[in-house]
């Protein structure tokens, strides 16, 4: 499990955080504080959920005991390079295909990014990503679908040509 979601945890931490150092310590943080506590917690129903929920409390908490808190929960800048394993979906889309992705993804602004990567690449839910983010759940809708049109603006005449 820890192996599983240990990339996609690391860069939200890192979205919230700043750094990648911080961001490996509060994933590790986590992981350490639920293995300590797995005689007294039952299993949450969620997994994935549960897991994000818990980095986005440690972060904060580890913001606040450094005194950066305000700053950073503000702009909550996402500024850590994501390195996610290749999936048999990536093997089929070719790699300049892939580069277009990546870099239609990385030109979204900060916040919209995030909302992207926690809907499709970490597959949580616009309610679960509205209640990480303290956002409503039309501001989730909202920002995926700004995402998805800049995303398909970005790659609209490369589509064309090779799909036609």
């Amino acid at each position: 499990m820890m192996k599983e979601f240990t990339p996609s945890l690391k860069y939200f931490a890192g979205s919230i955080a700043g750094n990648e150092a911080e961001a490996e310590e509060i994933v590790a943080d986590v992981f350490i504080k639920i293995w300590q506590q797995r005689q007294q917690t039952s299993a949450p129903g969620d997994v994935r959920y549960y897991l994000f929920k818990a980095v986005k409390n440690t972060a904060l908490n580890y913001l606040k005991r450094s005194g950066r808190r305000l700053s950073h929960y503000n702009e909550w800048e996402i500024q850590v390079s994501r390195v996610s394993p290749q999936n048999p979906q990536d093997l089929m889309i070719s790699k300049e295909r892939l580069l277009e992705i990546n870099t239609a993804i990385r030109s979204l602004p900060p916040r919209c990014r995030q909302i992207f990567i926690l809907v499709k690449e970490d597959g949580l839910t616009y309610e679960q990503v509205a209640t990480l983010l303290d956002l409503s759940k039309a501001t989730v809708n909202v920002q995926m679908t700004l995402a998805l049109k800049k995303i398909w603006a970005a790659l609209g005449t490369s589509l064309q040509y090779s799909y036609s």
